[in-house]
């Protein structure tokens, strides 16, 4: 028989070296988490500060398409104004251009009178578009003015012979009118028979 059989039997258990791995244990999950704890952290900041700059940049993108939208509608309505002020298409202008020469033609066979040139005058300078106005001008200038007609002397009565049916009629009638052939150039007159028994009142210069 052994000597030992005899002896107690026991296991020898080393409870601080159990609790140190678990400690160990507990060190390495803690450890895991806060790990994981700071990765997660980290990736929401860095998505927070990539989205702050996107936005910034948007808005920046924004501003700056809106600042050019603006610029574009203000040549736009400037374009607008100058249409409006006479910017025309080339076959606008032409209309134009034609309209105002037919109506020149029209009124200028033989020439045209001072009136009329006026009045022509007055349409081109209410012309708003520069091209139309130049083209218009043009032509009126190209049309000659008539001639006032030279205004018709009064036939001069004193040139011819006046007959009477005595001296005494015709000494009335020279003494009558004798402003009248006095302004005309005549200076005196001379009353003669005609053989028939009537008179003849003759002026002379």
């Amino acid at each position: 028989m052994n000597r030992h059989d005899n002896e107690p039997q026991y296991k020898k258990y080393d409870f601080n070296s159990e609790e140190n791995r678990r400690r160990q244990h507990k060190k390495q999950y803690s450890g895991w988490w806060l790990a994981l704890l700071i990765l997660v952290i980290g990736i929401a900041l860095a998505l927070s500060v990539s989205w702050l700059l996107t936005s910034g940049n948007g808005r920046s993108k924004s501003n700056s398409t809106n600042e050019i939208s603006k610029t574009i509608n203000k040549s736009e309505k400037a374009l607008t104004g100058k249409s409006d002020k006479g910017a025309l298409t080339s076959q606008v202008e032409k209309n134009r251009v034609n309209a105002f020469s037919n109506k020149l033609k029209d009124a200028s066979d033989g020439g045209l009178s001072p009136k009329e040139r006026s009045q022509f005058q007055t349409t081109i300078n209410e012309e708003q578009n520069q091209s139309v106005r130049s083209q218009e001008q043009n032509l009126l200038n190209g049309i000659k003015s008539n001639k006032p007609a030279k205004p018709q002397k009064a036939p001069d009565q004193f040139a011819s012979t006046h007959t009477f049916a005595s001296v005494q009629d015709a000494k009335n009638w020279a003494n009558a009118t004798k402003q009248q052939w006095l302004k005309a150039g005549y200076v005196n007159y001379t009353i003669t028979s005609n053989g028939q028994g009537y008179f003849i009142l003759r002026f002379i210069k």
